[in-house]
């Protein structure tokens, strides 16, 4: 049975070596279930789905912060909300995917 929504860690590595950082999505079951009908998806690869959601938030969060440039990014996912932000009000929306700067 799949969970009812997924947290997207997006952990950005700058190329000029500065430290990692790091942001968490979470994307409803709605979004990947509306998702797989839009584009009448085969796969029930619920996590590269929820990848696809969450990378133009986690994009745009990265690429308006100070003195952050180009970087790597790798992504990892859980259906419960990481340690770091449990309890804690999102800092960032885009329509119902909710963000966090842990």
């Amino acid at each position: 049975m799949p969970s009812n929504e997924i947290y997207v860690q997006v952990t950005a590595t700058p190329e000029n070596g500065g430290p990692p950082k790091a942001v968490v999505v979470l994307v409803p079951r709605e979004s990947l279930e509306d998702y797989k009908a839009q584009v009448r998806a085969r796969s029930s690869n619920d996590q590269a789905i929820a990848q696809q959601l969450a990378e133009p938030l986690a994009r745009n969060v990265f690429s308006h912060r100070a003195g952050f440039g180009p970087f790597r990014v790798a992504y990892s996912f859980a259906s419960s909300p990481p340690p770091e932000i449990a309890g804690q009000s999102p800092e960032f929306r885009h329509g119902v995917l909710k963000a966090w700067v842990p």
